[in-house]
């Protein structure tokens, strides 16, 4: 993963400054080898000389880390940093590296474990294999061409393994930052997916009872002049509908709202008489699992309301299988002014999506001549372990 790549990672808090210092100091021990060798020279100068290039390396190079875990654009890049930085800090490590061999020798050489090591935590793994890989070349190859120098095979061998475990930890690193954005990713795919059921459910419920309590208000309107008693009794129904859409609101957003074919068949009876369509319902249904059934009572209720609300029909016949429903009226079908006039309304779409997650099928037409509305659902049929 390349910086760019990790742009896209949320911005989480990189560890604790603990572990920071912790990782970076821990490469100090390697300046006891250049430290001894400082104090073992016998000219003041050239021993002053080497022990203040040694602080201003330690310092340089905790400066480094430091900055990593301070600077906004390192804090969204971790592990990694922004590259002109990183390579100011390389660069000015390896200089001191360089000036340090005129007072230690092949001793200063020491200084190439934290520049492989900054290299590996903070460049792209493209950019860090080539400089550990340069650093252990010249920590082996350098001795070689320059006499009294000794040589450093065991220190090339420690530059590669203190790269490549800082790489490792970058790795670690930028693969928990992935799973956390993940993890956050599907969080809101939860909550949006979570919402859409809601407002679907929100939709059936008061899209279905809404239509009924128009259609019995406008009955209830025609009959106050001239039948009070049965007048008084829609408005009575008006009621209790207008109390079950608010007790199925209130459930279904505390996620306990049940469905049944059986409820549902039978307010079907009761809107579609309202409306004046002859309902054409079954008496006797066939043996269903309960997600099945509550399914199919969301069919009804969806495909009722669409009857009652589009079709103009005067009869509507609902048929029932174990692993099929099917609703059709007699109105004027669909792109004649009747369901959705052509096109699927936010009720049929969210219908569509509960049927295809069930593992059925959604098929809407009209006959022939355009006349009337056809809704089936189809499911595969269910084979009995044993059966070929």
């Amino acid at each position: 993963m390349t910086a760019q790549d990790s742009r896209s990672l949320p911005v989480a808090p990189p560890p604790r400054p603990g572990m920071i210092w912790l990782f970076s100091g821990v490469w100090l021990l390697y300046l006891v080898y250049p430290i001894g060798s400082a104090i073992a020279l016998d000219d003041v100068v050239a021993k002053v000389f080497g022990l203040v290039l040694i602080a201003a390396f330690a310092v340089v190079y905790m400066a480094s880390f430091y900055r990593l875990r301070t600077s906004p654009d390192s804090i969204t890049l971790w592990p990694q940093a922004p590259q002109r930085e990183v390579w100011i800090a390389l660069g000015t490590l390896v200089g001191l590296m360089a000036a340090a061999t005129v007072p230690l020798g092949g001793d200063a050489l020491a200084f190439s474990v934290y520049i492989s090591a900054l290299a590996a935590f903070t460049l792209p793994t493209r950019q860090a294999l080539p400089c550990v890989a340069a650093m252990a070349g010249v920590v082996l190859l350098l001795p070689l061409s320059i006499s009294g120098w000794e040589h450093q095979e065991g220190l090339a061998f420690q530059v590669g393994v203190s790269g490549f475990a800082a790489w490792g930890v970058s790795q670690i690193i930028v693969r928990n930052r992935g799973l956390a954005a993940a993890r956050e990713q599907l969080a809101v795919l939860a909550v949006a997916e979570e919402r859409l059921r809601v407002g679907r459910d929100v939709h059936d419920i008061l899209g279905h009872s809404l239509t009924v309590i128009t259609i019995k208000t406008e009955l209830a309107q025609r009959l106050i002049d001239v039948d009070v008693v049965r007048a008084k009794a829609e408005l009575a129904d008006i009621e209790e509908l207008a109390r079950e859409a608010l007790a199925g609101v209130r459930d279904t957003v505390g996620g306990l709202r049940e469905v049944s074919l059986d409820g549902e068949l039978a307010n079907a009876r009761t809107a579609l008489s309202a409306a004046g369509i002859v309902p054409e319902l079954p008496s006797i249904l066939p043996p269903m699992d309960r997600t099945r059934a509550e399914l199919f009572g969301w069919i009804v209720r969806e495909a009722v309301t669409n009857v009652v609300r589009h079709s103009d029909a005067r009869r509507c016949e609902i048929t029932v299988a174990s692993d099929s429903i099917d609703v059709s009226d007699d109105g004027r079908g669909v792109g004649n002014g009747g369901v959705g006039n052509g096109t699927e309304g936010t009720g049929l779409v969210g219908l569509r999506e509960r049927v295809a997650a069930a593992g059925g099928s959604l098929r809407l037409g009209s006959d022939r001549g355009g006349r009337g509305f056809h809704l089936a659902v189809t499911f595969p049929p269910i084979i009995e372990k044993g059966t070929e």
